[in-house]
């Protein structure tokens, strides 16, 4: 079981690496390819788009065809597609192709690297909740959320060394860690029968219980986002920085984020193993004062005391709403909840970038009021959950 939970960790982090590799080192790169600023967005937005309708068909796949040929294919594909998008950019560099051309076949490619990704990590979440019972739902969850949580503060931060050697080596990292991470899920992740041998039954994002916990994983996943686009024009403004001790401030603030989301999630698979609900609503409060820390003051210290208030509350969120979508559905849905709340993440990364921007240019304060309002509003309604569905949530709880 460990070797399993252990080779699943690492699918699920190499994945959310490899996908963050690439955002830290586009501006510079589209700069150096003469192109316009918001030919960066458009192709991270369209590979987000990507990401968010190919979740879903690969969870469904891999109900159908099995968990590990899944993710096998996931990681065959992460690593072509990531070797033709940097091919793609060195002929850019040296001038082979330019223009519409050029510009065609980021998008393709970055496309290719969106859709695959989703592979991984629709069928790893799926095969976590074959492999544990409804009790151990929340903790197994956990190791999946930490996977994510480290992909996406490492991601960048591996991606700045890289580019100390040149522009292009995060992505030759990227087809390593990839083809690692396959030989890895080849050789450690056992085989296992398909969970269903017919037509996986369609899984609607709106049945009862399952649409507050994707709600509740888009709120947390926005709020994620948010820091992550915003943050460096807001504390850039409020603290009157330069942009290098900008970049070092978020950089900080991003790895105490981390730090916290590993604690906490370290918790609640040794100690708390706590079921979704109260996870979200426990993680909802640390999450809102983070937010309120952010709006309220102009001090470096309590900023960086938000960053872990903020990692403590994701830390918590995210396995809560993974396990409660999970917990959610019969064990013949598994794959299509997961390919759910992989889609979530590739949604949120397409309308965050653009929402929050646009309200920072209204009012830098918007945003992380947004944020506030998203979980105030989300744990409310967790709130009133209670009666009308704890009788149906025990009852999956016993049956999974």
């Amino acid at each position: 079981m460990n070797r399993i939970r252990g080779s699943i960790f690492f699918s699920v982090f190499a994945a959310m690496l490899g996908l963050m590799l690439i955002a830290p080192i586009m501006p510079p790169l589209i700069r150096e390819l003469g192109m316009k600023e918001s030919h960066s967005g458009l192709i991270i937005s369209l590979g987000s788009i990507a990401m968010a309708v190919m979740a879903p068909v690969w969870g469904r796949f891999s109900d159908l065809r099995g968990r590990k040929p899944i993710i096998l294919i996931g990681f065959i594909g992460m690593s072509m597609s990531c070797g033709l998008f940097a091919l793609a950019l060195y002929g850019g560099l040296n001038e082979w192709i330019g223009g519409g051309m050029l510009l065609s076949l980021l998008i393709v490619t970055r496309s290719l690297i969106g859709m695959f990704i989703p592979a991984v990590l629709s069928s790893a979440q799926a095969y976590m909740g074959d492999v544990t019972k409804g009790e151990e739902r929340g903790s197994g969850m956990a190791i999946i959320s930490a996977a994510n949580g480290l992909g996406l503060v490492f991601g960048p931060a591996i991606a700045g060394a890289f580019t100390m050697i040149g522009l292009l080596w995060p992505l030759y990292f990227g087809i390593f860690i990839a083809v690692a991470a396959f030989i890895i899920a080849l050789l450690l992740i056992p085989s296992a029968k398909p969970v269903i041998q017919e037509k996986p039954p369609k899984v609607n994002p709106f049945q009862r219980g399952l649409r507050m916990y994707l709600a509740a994983g888009l709120v947390t996943m926005v709020g994620i986002m948010t820091l992550q686009v915003i943050g460096g024009f807001y504390f850039q403004d409020q603290l009157a920085l330069s942009p290098a001790a900008t970049a070092r401030m978020v950089s900080f603030g991003l790895m105490f984020s981390g730090a916290a989301m590993l604690i906490m999630q370290v918790i609640q698979m040794k100690w708390l193993k706590w079921q979704p609900r109260p996870m979200i609503l426990l993680g909802s409060l640390f999450l809102l004062a983070s937010m309120v820390l952010f709006l309220v003051s102009s001090q470096l210290p309590v900023y960086y005391f938000s960053f872990f208030l903020f990692g403590m509350g994701s830390g918590l969120m995210m396995p809560g709403f993974m396990g409660g979508a999970s917990l959610a559905v019969s064990r013949e849905q598994q794959g299509g909840a997961a390919g759910l709340v992989a889609a979530i993440q590739g949604i949120s990364a397409v309308i965050t970038p653009l929402l929050t921007t646009t309200l920072y240019q209204v009012d830098k304060h918007i945003p992380f009021m947004l944020v506030a309002i998203l979980v105030v509003v989300t744990s409310i309604i967790m709130l009133g959950m209670k009666k009308n569905q704890s009788n149906s949530v025990v009852e999956s709880v016993r049956s999974l």
